[in-house]
């Protein structure tokens, strides 16, 4: 049951970062739409899905999530930063040129996407918002032994939504948290309740549910943006958020086996870190190789195109960094070995 799980669990982190770098390529705004609708939700509600009840302190937790999460926020921060400062920011098709190099610098250390902060490499910003996120559920359950989760998701819910009419932002998207939190919550508490169906039955559920993502984004006020803090309308928010996730992991358990989305979920982090400077790599080569129109490029074709090209180029940096796992924060490979044996006779969850 547990490698089950697990294969489960990495399958839709493959997919879904799959999802994200088709999001960040060009494309027709209608599908953005469509994905952004539902594709961030995904990763917390799969993040608040291996959450476990932890037995150490609250300091031993934070380290621990400091590690995984900053460490690698902070390193891959600076590198895109200085990549962003001598090349990306002068390609024509960037708003690089017109930007304060200051205001990406300090954004290093807010995190937050006003004045530019995070030109440098958008994504990241999941990395701090996520330690907030865990930090918060953490410290909840711990206080309240995991009783009245759904009350505490229903307020966090309330209290999300009603900083999206703040004109200011926290540090490390403290706001979008409370909104990220609902969905990390959920994950913690439905997990159980998605099964391997018929391919019959996935159809003739998950396609009516990804229908209805369409038409309800349709109706919202604005484009979903969380790292904006961006929801449009609440309603249509949640219902659009939640019916795409349900969709999605309707299917998922079909794709569990795929060894190309167990690879690319097992290594979602490192795509997330560094799609977004590769894929400006592949744009800058089409512009200046080929003297192709961007602004026209966002057709699926071009889509697709960007996303397979860009997330080819990530793969000789996956194998890099497992060479050098400290960056990522991890254990070099036989220090992990041990640590999972020792999770394991504890009656831990493996970190991963």
């Amino acid at each position: 049951m547990m490698d089950s799980r697990i294969k489960w669990i990495d399958a839709a982190k493959g997919l879904g970062i799959v999802l994200v770098v088709m999001s960040h390529a060009p494309i027709d705004e209608t599908l953005k739409a469509f994905l952004f609708a539902f594709h961030m939700p995904l990763f917390f509600y799969l993040s608040g899905a291996v959450f476990r009840p932890h037995s150490m302190s609250i300091w031993a937790f934070i380290k621990k999530k400091a590690r995984s999460l900053l460490w690698p926020y902070f390193v891959f921060s600076a590198a895109s930063y200085l990549i962003w400062y001598s090349m990306t920011r002068h390609f024509p098709f960037t708003a690089g040129d017109d930007v304060n190099p200051i205001n990406p610098f300090v954004g290093i250390f807010l995190s937050t996407p006003g004045n530019y902060q995070l030109t440098y490499n958008p994504a990241i910003w999941f990395l701090t918002c996520l330690f907030v996120v865990e930090l918060l559920f953490f410290l909840y359950y711990r206080l309240s032994k995991g009783r009245f989760i759904a009350t505490f998701l229903i307020v966090a819910a309330i209290a999300g939504y009603g900083s999206t009419m703040l004109s200011f932002a926290l540090p490390w998207n403290i706001f979008v948290a409370l909104t990220a939190i609902v969905f990390y919550g959920l994950g913690h508490l439905t997990k159980h309740l998605w099964k391997t169906l018929p391919w019959s039955r996935v159809l003739l559920i998950a396609m009516p549910l990804f229908i209805l993502v369409f038409f309800v984004q349709a109706f919202n006020t604005e484009r979903v943006d969380m790292r904006a803090n961006v929801l449009g309308e609440f309603g249509y928010f949640y219902l659009a958020a939640i019916a795409g996730i349900a969709a999605f992991l309707v299917l998922i358990p079909k794709l569990q086996h795929s060894k190309t989305l167990l690879f690319l979920g097992q290594n979602s982090i490192v795509i997330l870190l560094i799609h977004l400077p590769m894929l400006n790599f592949v744009r800058a080569a089409l512009y200046y190789g080929f003297q192709v129109d961007l602004s026209t490029a966002n057709s699926l074709p071009w889509t697709l195109f960007f996303t397979v090209v860009t997330i080819v180029l990530v793969v000789p940096f996956i194998y890099l960094l497992q060479k050098y796992p400290w960056l990522l924060g991890k254990a070099p490979l036989k220090r992990q070995g041990r640590l999972q044996k020792q999770h394991a006779l504890q009656g831990n969850a493996v970190p991963r």
